[in-house]
C-alpha cells in the first residue's frame, strides 16, 4: 500500500468533485492524486452510489448512513483495516455533504412549493368553481380573485382573496385551512362558509353555514382580536375601526348569488332590489323613493329576472321600463 496516507485538503476536495460530478460509466481513479489506491477508490465509489440512492429515494438518513459505513468497514478483513480507516474518512465527508445536500434540497422544495401558486379571477362574465388539491371547493363570484398553490406544503393549507367566494373546506384536523383577505384572516378546519371581502368594500364579511370558524385580524390592533363563529353567525371586521364583531346572520340570501334561491318575507321593495342587482349584475332603479317601503313576500328559485320583475310590477301595480341592463320600476298612470 505505498501510498502516502496523509491526505491533504485539496486532495479531499477533488475526490469529492470526482465522486458527485463524474460522467456516467466513469470508474477510472482520478489521476490528480496519489493518495488513494485504485482499490480505496472502487470502494469509495460503491458507497458513494448506496449512499446516492437513498438521497434520491428521500429516504436518506445520514445516521443510517454512518452506521452503515461503520459495520461495513468492521466486517472487511483486517488486513485491510488501514484502507478502511481512510475510506471511513472520505465517507464521513461524504455523509456531511449528503446532509448538507439534503437540507437545501428540502428547505428548497419547501420554498419551491409556495412559489408554485395559481391565480384564478372571474371577471363579470359568470361564477366558476374551481377544485384544490386538498378537495376543497371553491365558487367565486364574479369580480374576484383568488390566489393558491398547486399543493399544499407545510403544516397549513392558506389561501387569499379579494371578492366573494363559498368555500366547502375538506376536512383535516392536522393541517388549518386559512384565508388570507384583507386585513382579516379566516381560519378552519373543516366547514362551509362565504367570504365577502371586495377590495373597494369598507368591511370583511364571513357568514358560516357549517360548523366552526376562527375570524381575525391580521394585524394586532385595540378591541378584540378574534371571535369564533358557529352555524348562522356573521363576523365583520370594518377597515376604517379595525372593529371585529359578530352577529347573527338575518340575511336568508347571503348565498343568493350562487344558488339563485331568493327568498323575501316582508321584505322592503328597496332591499329586494339590492339583492336582484348583486345577483343578476343589472340596474335596477325605482322612479320614487316612496317605493322603497313597499313590501314584498315571495320565493323564488333560479327564476329569470323578467319574471320576478314582473311578480313585483304585478303585486304592487308597477311598470317595468327596460333599456339594455337597465330597469326602472315606477307607478302605473292612473
Amino acid at each position: 500500500m505505498g501510498a502516502n496516507k496523509n491526505i491533504k485538503q485539496e486532495e479531499w476536495e477533488l475526490l469529492a468533485n470526482e465522486l458527485f460530478n463524474k460522467q456516467a460509466g466513469t470508474s477510472e481513479k482520478p489521476t490528480n492524486t496519489n493518495s488513494v489506491t485504485s482499490e480505496e477508490w472502487e470502494e469509495l465509489q460503491r458507497l458513494s452510489k448506496q449512499i446516492d440512492l437513498h438521497y434520491q429515494l428521500k429516504q436518506y438518513s445520514p445516521t443510517k448512513a454512518w452506521y452503515e459505513v461503520k459495520n461495513q468497514i468492521r466486517s472487511n478483513n483486517k488486513s485491510k483495516r488501514t484502507i478502511h480507516l481512510r475510506i471511513l474518512q472520505i465517507a464521513a465527508a461524504v455523509v456531511i455533504a449528503l446532509l448538507i445536500g439534503s437540507a437545501a434540497y428540502y428547505v428548497g422544495q419547501s420554498n419551491l412549493g409556495n412559489k408554485h401558486m395559481a391565480e384564478v379571477t372571474v371577471d363579470d362574465a359568470g361564477l366558476s368553481q374551481l377544485e384544490l388539491s386538498d378537495g376543497t371547493l371553491v365558487t367565486l363570484n364574479r369580480d374576484t380573485k383568488i390566489n393558491y398553490p398547486d399543493q399544499f406544503n407545510g403544516s397549513s393549507r392558506e389561501v387569499s382573496i379579494e371578492g366573494e367566494a363559498f368555500f366547502e373546506v375538506k376536512p383535516n384536523p392536522d393541517k388549518p385551512f386559512i384565508i388570507h383577505a384583507g386585513d382579516a384572516t379566516i381560519r378552519v378546519l373543516g366547514t362551509s362558509f362565504t367570504v365577502n371581502a371586495y377590495p373597494g368594500s369598507d368591511r370583511v364579511e364571513v357568514i358560516v353555514a357549517t360548523g366552526k370558524v376562527q375570524f381575525s385580524k391580521t394585524k394586532s390592533s385595540n378591541g378584540t382580536n378574534q371571535v369564533i363563529l358557529d352555524p348562522g353567525e356573521k363576523g365583520t371586521y370594518e377597515h376604517a375601526s379595525q372593529n371585529l364583531g359578530k352577529m347573527v346572520n338575518t340575511d336568508l340570501n347571503f348565498l343568493a348569488w350562487k344558488t339563485r334561491t331568493l327568498v323575501f318575507s316582508e321584505t322592503s321593495l328597496e332591499e329586494v332590489i339590492q339583492h336582484l342587482n348583486k345577483v343578476y349584475r343589472v340596474q335596477i332603479k325605482l322612479a320614487d323613493s316612496n317605493l322603497n317601503q313597499l313590501l314584498l313576500n315571495a320565493h323564488f328559485e333560479r327564476e329569470p329576472l323578467d319574471f320576478i320583475l314582473e311578480v313585483i310590477s304585478s303585486t304592487h301595480g308597477l311598470t317595468v321600463q327596460k333599456q339594455g341592463e337597465h330597469y326602472l320600476l315606477l307607478k302605473k298612470e292612473a
